[in-house]
């Protein structure tokens, strides 16, 4: 059996680079609570505070389409109950190639909320 070690990966028609060890597009791990900070990342560029849990993620090498898949996970460290995210599908805002639309609500009660532990992971080509 070979073993093939790279730093980078690039898919064909892609021009964007993106590390082995994220093997997803883009990844994000941030506090929601007071002033929005992004902990950890990879390919997000910033993090937009909209209001009371609606943040948008800005990526740093834009997706090929819109298509993209997103998923998300938020709560509150020390509370019974987790949230249930929506990703890029709240009011008239939608994904788009170089951003999603991340809404943390209760799963108890549906309200929007802002967590400390919020977590998104982004699958797609890149442009």
């Amino acid at each position: 059996m070979s073993t093939i070690k790279v730093d980078s990966i690039q898919a064909t028609g892609e021009t964007a680079s993106r590390a082995v060890s994220g093997v997803a597009a883009a990844w994000v791990n941030f506090d929601g609570t007071g002033t929005a900070a992004i902990r950890n990342s990879t390919n997000v560029t910033s993090l937009t505070d909209n209001s009371t849990g609606n943040f948008t993620i800005n990526f740093t090498s834009n997706f090929a389409t819109s298509d993209y898949s997103a998923l998300g996970t938020s709560h509150n460290a020390g509370t019974a109950y987790s949230s249930s995210p929506n990703m890029g599908i709240s009011g008239t805002s939608s994904r788009a190639v170089g951003s999603c639309l991340f809404n943390p609500s209760t799963s108890i009660t549906n309200v929007a909320q802002d967590c400390n532990i919020t977590d998104g992971c982004y699958f797609g080509d890149l442009a």
